[in-house]
């Protein structure tokens, strides 16, 4: 497994679904996703984490391997909710791990549709334990 040499995570987070509002509820008050040394970023440039999360068509699903080939080793990827492993609940036959299962190696699964944002939280903390 990657050594994590660092104090603090910059996460990007990509896709369309409604995993993100409780991704980035964790930077808020009530959870202080920061006072663990975690960041999120808008370009992928700076990030150590990319977060998957929600549905993707075609275009979105290059957009994505983009992104990943944009962040800088060593990097880690963590997959959040259902849409991601089982498909959307609107459209169940595409699966995205499956498509990008040869390019992209995934670190982390946080399942739930959407899950809470402890659950993120925690799937972040064990990241940062693998130091």
């Amino acid at each position: 497994m990657k050594s994590l040499v660092k104090n603090s995570l910059n996460l990007f987070v990509v896709g369309l679904g409604c995993c993100k509002q409780e991704i980035f509820a964790t930077a808020g008050p009530t959870y202080d996703i920061s006072r663990f040394g975690v960041n999120f970023v808008n370009i992928p440039e700076d990030a150590d984490v990319l977060v998957i999360q929600g549905f993707y068509n075609s275009i979105a699903e290059e957009r994505l391997l983009d992104y990943y080939s944009c962040i800088r080793e060593p990097k880690w990827v963590i997959a959040v909710g259902k849409c991601i492993v089982e498909g959307s609940i609107l459209f169940t036959g595409y699966k995205l791990i499956e498509r990008i299962a040869p390019d992209i190696n995934i670190d982390f699964f946080v399942p739930g549709c959407p899950p809470r944002p402890e659950a993120f939280i925690y799937s972040i903390l064990r990241l940062k334990d693998l130091q």
